[in-house]
């Protein structure tokens, strides 16, 4: 193995395994294809925590591998597969190690002028370079309209990556810079050609004050499991696309590089050109933006077959096809979604003519459960981008997937509202936590006996300048799905260390409970961190009991580690929201909890038969196991009275006190509050 650089395993957009190597199979023998990832690899019910596709990340990154506790770098690569849409490659080594290869460089002009592709595909581009891909060396084959001298080609020794970056520098314009750099790094088409014999990437640059429209071909010569060469031509768009329609011969390139050869429907690259310029073109007609989406792809692939589910794919592609007019743009955008631009239509006309549509492809592919969704943004307005009304569209498609008995949603008003606001609050996060607009709430705990306070959970509270609040169950999920949360979960963390200092130095210190989200969960280094932050302020651990969720504990093999290392550093773990999701004792048994914390939701059926009888069971378990229990959401007497007779420990709710700043929180300690109901 150590001679091997990589291993490589493909997974589609549900992290389904796609195709895996040799290599990456003698490695993770437990990866298979058809069964999701992170269930080969960890046994756990979503996404591995650090997974470079769940997080978004670009470029390669070095991770600690939890099977082999190595060091390795991995790399997840966008790349679309026929039948699966864009999926990811990842691409994974060991550090240090590299790739013992053999350079198959072409030695002489006579080589070179072998690669007929080069005059076959490029005879309309101003820039041609020819890239080996063991060597990563470039050689321009002609130079912005200037052919090069054969015979001076291979005296050049400059590197692909070095020459593309500078190129991309003086050339494209600010606004995709960024795009072109991650679709036109080295790694990315190397992967990409494994996958496809070519692709485009499309930029913008400046000259003379215009912008200019170029596009940049990029083609693979050979097999895709040994080819050793590719081509690039760098062409202008202005003229080019009129030009490639009237030649057969260059048609043939355009199809080839910017039309899915399955559907037969523009790329979504190629879309987003041409989508906007019979937009521009046509300035007074008003167009809707529509997405049709065929639900759980990969579902249909395991009952039915790949070869099938591709040809669902195509008859979609041509059915919409047949349908189109003058005033019509079509996408297939991977994954079993088809967006386009047509004409505007009136609501019955839309709606209908997508329930027939789809009802004609079902009776063609006879596949009985076969669902399909539409989106239809209705004319988005003129200065979107077509990614932004793709964003929007997409998140209207997304209300209706829970509800199966629904297939057609329009982008309004509201869900704009909703999106801009989800949008502001992201973007605000950081700013309004340094300026101290998030501060830490405490929700006292009283013990159900003496009535005393013994403790409390720390809550985050955002408060903006204007005094408006934002509430918790609006801005904790929005952070959540961005991976900010972390940074909320430490900012709260030490700002209950502080608060504990302070009560430390009034004689009279209490357990501060701290909740850790999911996302936090995976962070690999957070019990160390939460160590070190603590360390900072004296000897205080024992009184920062950590929240961990039920169904984190329950489904995720990773929380054992996590759990070995904060009781290794003297945390205590508490079980929260026990009853609202797996329900399930086995945890206690295997995990180091001291404590058990009843979810609301129990709290709730209180007062009816068979909720009384599991409240009374799991209460009794946790005693006979050593358990403490907690009961969050106590709002009345009859709660209070029932739990305190079933032997609960603690009790936390409006009942006895609802959330409170630090400064009523302290003085609610010092001063010993007990019951203010007596």
């Amino acid at each position: 193995m150590e001679n091997v650089s990589s291993g490589c395993y493909v997974i589609d957009e549900d992290y389904n395994v796609i195709s895996v190597n040799d290599t990456a199979k003698k490695i993770y023998p437990q990866i298979e294809v058809g069964k999701k990832c992170y269930r080969c690899l960890s046994h756990i019910d979503e996404p591995c925590g650090p997974c470079p596709v769940h997080n978004r990340i670009k470029g390669p990154r070095t991770y600690r591998d939890p099977i082999r506790d190595i060091m390795e770098s991995v790399d997840a690569v966008e790349i679309p597969i026929a039948g699966h849409g864009i999926c990811h490659a990842l691409v994974f080594s060991t550090v240090g190690n590299e790739a013992k290869i053999a350079a198959t460089l072409p030695t002489n002009a006579e080589d070179l002028r072998d690669l007929a592709y080069i005059k076959a595909f490029t005879s309309d581009l101003l820039t041609v370079l020819l890239v080996d891909v063991n060597s990563e060396k470039c050689f321009v084959y002609r130079d912005n309209g200037v052919q090069e001298n054969l015979e001076d080609i291979f005296r050049q020794t400059n590197l692909y990556q070095e020459q593309f970056e500078a190129y991309v520098k003086e050339h494209v314009i600010e606004e995709d810079r960024s795009t072109v750099l991650e679709n036109g790094n080295f790694d990315h088409i190397k992967q990409t050609l494994k996958k496809r014999e070519s692709f485009v990437i499309h930029f913008r640059t400046m000259k003379d004050q215009k912008i200019h429209y170029y596009n940049t071909k990029i083609v693979r010569i050979g097999q895709a499991d040994d080819f050793e060469n590719f081509i690039i031509g760098i062409g202008c768009e202005d003229d080019s696309v009129a030009m490639m329609r009237e030649m057969n011969e260059l048609e043939k390139n355009l199809s080839l590089v910017e039309v899915d050869t399955l559907t037969h429907l523009y790329t979504k690259e190629a879309f987003r050109i041409y989508g906007e310029k019979m937009r521009h073109d046509n300035p007074d007609v008003d167009f809707d933006f529509c997405v049709l989406k065929v639900d759980d792809l990969t579902s249909l692939n395991i009952q039915y077959g790949i070869t099938q589910v591709d040809r669902l794919l195509e008859l979609i592609g041509q059915g919409l096809i047949d349908a189109k007019n003058e005033y019509t743009c079509l996408t297939y955008m991977g994954s079993g979604v088809f967006a386009c631009y047509r004409k505007t239509m009136q609501y019955d006309e839309r709606k209908n003519g997508c329930a027939q549509f789809a009802e004609m492809i079902k009776k063609k592919t006879n596949m009985r459960n076969l669902n399909m969704k539409w989106s239809v943004y209705v004319t988005p307005r003129k200065e979107l981008t077509v990614d932004e009304i793709i964003e929007k569209t997409n998140y209207a498609l997304s209300t209706i997937r829970a509800n199966s008995n629904q297939d057609y949603v329009e982008f309004d008003q509201k869900m704009v509202d909703q999106m801009e606001e989800e949008k502001r609050i992201e973007n605000i996060f950081e700013t309004a936590l340094k300026n101290h607009e998030i501060s830490v709430w405490y929700q006292p705990k009283y013990d159900s006996h003496t009535k005393e306070i013994v403790g409390a959970e720390a809550l985050a509270r955002w408060k903006q300048k204007d005094g408006k609040m934002i509430s918790p169950g609006q801005f904790i999920p929005i952070l959540e799905k961005s991976g900010k949360i972390r940074k909320l979960d430490g900012y709260v963390f030490e700002e209950v260390c502080k608060m504990e200092m302070q009560l430390l130095e009034e004689g009279d210190a209490l357990p501060i409970s701290v909740n850790l989200s999911r996302v936090s969960v995976y962070d690999d280094n957070v019990a160390d961190a939460y160590y070190d932050i603590a360390m900072q302020y004296g000897n205080i651990i024992k009184y920062l009991p950590i929240e961990i969720t039920e169904s984190a504990a329950v489904s995720d093999v990773k929380i054992h580690k996590l759990a070995q290392e904060f009781t290794k550093y003297g945390f205590i773990l508490h079980m929260d929201d026990f009853g609202a999701g797996f329900s399930t004792l086995s945890a206690l048994e295997t995990l180091p909890f001291t404590t058990l914390k009843l979810d609301k939701s129990l709290v709730d059926l209180i007062g009816k038969k068979d909720a009384e009888a599991l409240l009374k069971h799991t209460v009794a378990y946790a005693k006979e196991t050593g358990k403490g229990v907690v009961a969050e959401g106590v709002e009345n007497k009859g709660q209070y009275d029932f739990l305190k007779q079933i032997g609960c420990d603690t009790i936390q709710g409006f009942y006895f006190a609802r959330p409170m700043d630090e400064n009523a929180f302290k003085k609610c300690v010092l001063e010993k509050v007990v019951d203010r109901h007596e």
